[in-house]
Parts: structure tokens; C-alpha cells; sequence
């Protein structure tokens, strides 16, 4: 199996899965530009409004918004972890959801098998319970197949031998031999 599937390898279930998680990946993106945005707009502001302060009124107005845009830093902060445990989260179960398809697969793979050769056994017309569980004919059996296939390539040569034209030239004196050799 290949490094990457093609979404039409994948299953419907699963599929619909990874659809969810790359959107839900998409949104925890835009959220975290948005709030790195935020947070470089917020540093841009304080700087300015550390520079531009004057007066100690101004000062503790400053301050204020400090604090405040602070507070709002450490919730986008945290908010940003959650985002990112959510999205390595997500990453682990498609791993996992990955590893279980390649399982599920491999059995499809080969129950597969097992109906290619059962198809096999019984379009030869050989159906017995004498078949070991790993598909292997028991010994009695398996004699018993090279038996009949000796008999039945035994019947194929006698047969073609018949149709020979020299068999049918000869058919007349084994007809007198056979009527000389009875008493």
C-alpha cells in the first residue's frame, strides 16, 4: 500500500471522518491566525501606549488596558493550546483510524482469497467436509483425487486411442481373435 490513499480508497465512514477533521482543522487554523493577529495588534498597542504615555493619569489608564489586553492574551493563549491539543488529537485518531482500515483491509484481502478458492472448489465440482480448515485436502482425500484424475486421464487415452484410424482398421481382427479364444 502506498505512502498516501486517495479519497476513493477510503471508506465512507472514515472518509466522512477525515472530512470533518480537515474542517475542523481549517477553523482551528483561521482561529489561531486570528487570534496571533490579536495578539501582535495587542503588543503593537501597548508599545505604542507605553511610548505615548505622558502623565500619570494617562499612565493608569494605559495600565488598565494593559491588564485588560493582557488577560485577553492569556485567554487567546490558552484557548490557542486547547486548539492545538484538539487539533493533535484529531492527527491521533487518523492515525488510528488509518492503521484500523489497513487491518480491515488486509482481512477483506483475504476473505477475499478464501472465496476465490471456495469458488474454485466448488466450480471443479469437488465438494467434501474431508477439506482441512487451512484448505488443504486431507490425506485420504488427496489420494483420492490423484486417483480419479489418474482414471479420468487413463479414459481420455483409451478414448483417443479408439478414435485412431488404425484402432478402427484393426477393430475386425480382434473381433476373430476374440471369437478363436472361446471354447
Amino acid at each position: 500500500m502506498g505512502a498516501f490513499m486517495s479519497d476513493t480508497d477510503i471508506p465512507g465512514r472514515v472518509q466522512a471522518e477525515l472530512t470533518r477533521l480537515r474542517a475542523e482543522r481549517q477553523v482551528f487554523t483561521a482561529e489561531q491566525d486570528r487570534l496571533k493577529a490579536k495578539l501582535a495588534e495587542t503588543e503593537h498597542e501597548l508599545r505604542e501606549a507605553t511610548s505615548a504615555a505622558s502623565d500619570e493619569d494617562e499612565s493608569a489608564a494605559v495600565h488598565e488596558k494593559l491588564a485588560s489586553q493582557q488577560e485577553e492574551l492569556d485567554v487567546a493563549k490558552a484557548r490557542l493550546q486547547a486548539l492545538e491539543a484538539e487539533v493533535l488529537l484529531a492527527h491521533q485518531q487518523r492515525d488510528s483510524l488509518r492503521a484500523e482500515l489497513k487491518t480491515c483491509r488486509e482481512e477483506r484481502d483475504k476473505l477475499r482469497l478464501a472465496l476465490l478458492d471456495a469458488e474454485l472448489v466448488v466450480s471443479a465440482g469437488v465438494v467434501d467436509a474431508d477439506v482441512l480448515p487451512g484448505g488443504e485436502p486431507s490425506a485420504d482425500r488427496q489420494r483420492l483425487l490423484n486417483a480419479e484424475r489418474l482414471a479420468a486421464e487413463m479414459a481420455r487415452e483409451l478414448d483417443a486411442t479408439r478414435r485412431t484410424v488404425s484402432w478402427r482398421v484393426t477393430a475386425p481382427l480382434r473381433v476373430v481373435r476374440k471369437k478363436m479364444d472361446r471354447p
